[in-house]
């Protein structure tokens, strides 16, 4: 071994000895060349718009830069704006699982990139009708000439499971406290209430409208021609150019020629790094270092100094809303919000001197009563301290709504679904299921109501009459709190509660919110509200904390949705929806007594043209 080292050192050597010599003195230096002219850049940032549902901080990437989150994404399209140094945005729209709340603010985040003078230029295969509200914000829409622009409008679809519930002997025993409180109704009933239409009605309008005037204000068309092109439903390439739904019928190629166009004389350089934080550095010649790196990822990550300055903590309620600890699938998104990590986000908040204020961001159908009150008192304490305002996004109805009540101010978008004031109870009743597969059940019981809420024995009339007693007491004091949040009495928040679902646009006209905006909005507000400067550094805390992947794993089969990601439900999106909300049922059911929305999944995902 020793002389086969000694062979390589000789060997290596001389390359050594040519690699480390000085330079020969005598060598003519080479004539200095003239100056040339410095080449001009046109620096073009590429955009992915690719942001799933979730809107809390994704974990890092062991092995490259952390995936950013919604208000990451609404920060970095900020930066673009003003950043001198970008002359123009290739806009790619990827996936994007949002709902019409969110969809609006993020067009409202890109017209921003034109308002601040950058060309903007969008080249897809495709479009929907709402692909074209984000193209609002470009200066030249393009797709091949074999493209095409499906815009067929807007539908509502509901699954009723009675039928399939009653070939299984399958029961669920449901009292509502609320004539617009609907949730469950899809278990016990085949066909929509009218009281579920005449809530959906003015919401489908909301969304509809907003489609037309999005397109129509872009693409410079009246709004009865927007709405006639939608009768329509598809348009084929060159169709879609003459309607005034696109600007040019180009290939890929053509379309990168044409916007290099715009820079007479100028280089373009297209980057695609925006938004995307630096990974780790691994040394190649460290075989532990990547070793290092993926350990530390499964223990949450290396612990990074505290930054000092001022604070405004995001705390993120996603998802239906338990007791307990917070539940992610197995792709790392919410599947649950639970009362116990949300409480613990928010005291952390408010017992940190460095957080001046709050912001709850509320991204939730409802769920469990009694983990909704729960989130409620935690919030009153932090306002006790410091500011605490509530964001909604999406959704942020029934339990949503509840959790977010008691915040100093309310903000939401005008295409938000909130309100939903009203109390449902659901007990699944198998006590004919049993016997149909051959099971017979015996029971000793002491108590008249010992086998009440007995999924196995069914709920009788008397029975059934205390849980509404009980719900009646749960939605008054509901009512109350409402009333006690907006500064105005029980009588007149009732008209207002019965379960109606009301968009955010509704919801500030009848008092139920305070003000219309998103996420960027509440934030500005919130640092005003906590006495800082406009022009002072002001750091963002995002709660709860993600675990490492350890955690993930240990969560993942708690999850709503953990055995049902098979890829034979994701080809069957209905199954899979169904499914879903079963499970949903059965996680909030453990505490009897739910605030949870209507089944308003099937319509609150427009993404990619799923506009249901």
């Amino acid at each position: 071994m020793k002389s086969l080292l000694l062979a390589l050192l000789v060997l290596a050597a001389p390359l050594l000895a040519q690699d480390n010599a000085a330079p020969a003195l005598n060598k003519a230096e080479p004539a200095a060349k003239k100056a040339e002219p410095a080449e001009q850049l046109a620096h073009i940032a590429e955009i992915e718009i690719k942001i799933d549902s979730a809107e809390d901080p994704f974990a890092a990437n062991p092995f490259g830069g952390a995936k950013l989150n919604y208000l990451g994404f609404l920060s970095a399209v900020r930066k673009a704006a003003h950043d001198p140094e970008i002359d123009g945005i290739v806009l790619k729209l990827e996936s994007y699982q949002l709902g019409w709340g969110r969809l609006v603010e993020l067009r409202d985040a890109l017209l921003e990139l034109r308002k601040a003078g950058k060309k903007v230029f969008l080249y897809k295969e495709s479009y929907s009708g709402v692909d074209l509200i984000l193209a609002a914000a470009a200066d030249r829409v393009s797709m091949p000439e074999t493209g095409m622009v499906a815009m067929p409008g807007l539908a509502i679809e509901m699954m009723y499971m009675k039928g399939l519930l009653d070939k299984l002997h399958v029961k669920f025993d449901v009292v509502h406290i609320g004539d617009f409180k609907t949730a469950g109704e899809s278990m016990v009933m085949d066909k929509m209430s009218d009281a579920q239409k005449r809530s959906l009605d003015p919401i489908l309008d909301e969304f509809f409208n907003t489609m037309v005037s999005s397109i129509a204000s872009s693409r410079g068309l009246p709004e009865e021609q927007v709405k006639k092109l939608i009768d329509k439903g598809v348009f084929y390439g060159a169709e879609a150019q003459k309607a005034g739904l696109v600007d040019r019928i180009e290939y890929y190629d053509q379309f990168v020629s044409g916007m290099k166009a715009m820079f007479p004389g100028k280089k373009v350089v297209k980057s695609n790094k925006f938004g995307k934080g630096k990974g780790p550095q691994i040394d190649p010649n460290n075989p532990m270092a990547a070793f290092s790196i993926l350990m530390q990822a499964f223990m949450g990550g290396a612990k990074k100094p505290r930054e000092a300055g001022p604070r405004i903590a995001i705390i993120y309620c996603t998802g239906a809303i338990t007791s307990g600890k917070s539940q992610y699938d197995w792709t790392g998104g919410i599947s649950s919000m639970g009362s116990k990590t949300i409480v613990k986000a928010i005291d952390t908040a408010r017992k940190d001197k460095d957080v001046k204020a709050i912001v709850l961001r509320v991204n939730s159908p409802g769920g469990s009563a009694l983990a909704s009150d729960m989130i409620w008192r935690a919030v009153a304490r932090a306002k006790e301290v410091k500011p605490v305002i509530a964001s909604m996004g999406d959704v942020a109805a029934s339990g949503g709504y509840y959790v977010s009540m008691n915040a100093n101010r309310i903000f939401a978008e005008p295409q938000t679904l909130t309100g939903s004031i009203g109390v449902v109870g659901m007990i699944p009743n198998l006590s004919e299921f049993f016997p149909w597969v051959g099971v017979s059940m015996q029971r000793l019981t002491r108590g008249k109501r010992a086998a009440a809420f007995n999924t196995m024995a069914g709920m009788g009339p008397e029975d059934l009459e205390v849980l509404r007693g009980t719900m009646q007491l749960l939605y008054g004091d509901f009512v109350a709190k409402v009333a006690a949040g907006r500064g105005k009495t029980p009588a007149e928040i009732e008209p207002l509660a019965q379960g109606r679902v009301w968009t955010g646009r509704a919801a500030h006209k009848n008092g139920l919110v305070d003000e219309l905006g998103g996420l960027r909005d509440a934030i500005a507000y919130a640092k005003t509200k906590a006495g800082l400067k406009d022009d002072e550094k002001v750091l963002m805390m995002e709660l709860p904390r993600r675990g490492g992947p350890f955690e993930a794993l240990e969560q993942m089969f708690g999850g709503a949705e953990a055995d049902l990601d098979l890829a034979m439900l994701k080809r069957v999106p209905e199954l899979r929806k169904m499914l879903l909300r079963i499970a949903t049922y059965r996680r909030v059911a453990v505490d009897k007594i739910a605030m949870l929305n209507p089944e308003l999944d099937a319509f609150l995902q427009p993404a990619n043209g799923a506009a249901r």
